[in-house]
Order: structure tokens, then sequence, then C-alpha cells
């Protein structure tokens, strides 16, 4: 009698899992479903993260030079020797020489 208790649960346990096949067994809520989508996207952030930080441990961000100088945009008064230019002159050019700093970096 034992062992046809033990068959039957367990012929019971095997039918439930080939019926479910991996589907919970209630529906899930909305919430439920958004916050397991959440956790996805957050595990697939933080993989690309972790990649991006491997590959960025070779690589230089160049003099230290440059890191700890700010740079600041000069004005056309602080400019003493053109004095054959305008200010709108002096603007321009300072605009120009901005343009071309930004495209070589």
């Amino acid at each position: 009698m034992r062992h046809l208790d033990f068959f039957l649960i367990s012929l019971c346990v095997l039918h439930l899992f080939t019926q479910c096949e991996g589907r919970p067994l209630r529906k899930r809520t909305v919430s439920e479903v958004q916050l397991m989508h959440n956790v996805g996207v957050h595990q697939r952030v933080k993989e690309r993260q972790n990649w991006l930080l491997t590959r960025l441990q070779g690589v230089s961000s160049g003099s230290s030079v440059e890191t700890t100088r700010t740079k600041r945009r000069l004005s056309p008064e602080e400019l003493s020797d053109l004095s054959g230019m305008t200010p709108e002159e002096i603007q321009y050019a300072l605009d120009l020489f901005d343009s071309l700093e930004s495209q070589q970096a």
C-alpha cells in the first residue's frame, strides 16, 4: 500500500510538471510582469557596463596635464595685442578656433 501511495503521488507530480511547461500556476499581475521586465533591463545594463569597463581598462585618457587643467574661453578684452581688430572680428576668430578644437577632439 505504501508503494502505491508513493507511485500515485509521483504520478500526480509528474502530470503537474508536464502540464505546466514552466508556466506559473496563476497569472501574473501587471506589476509583477513590469518588475520582471525592469530586473531584466537592469541586468542587461549592468552586463554592458561591466563589458565596457573591461574594454576601457587598457585605454589611456591622455596626458594628465590636460585633465587637471580647466579650459576656459578667452574674452576679446583679454587679448591685448590684437589692437587692429574689432571685438566682433576677435569673437569670430575665437568661435572659429573653438569649432576647430572641438572637431579635433
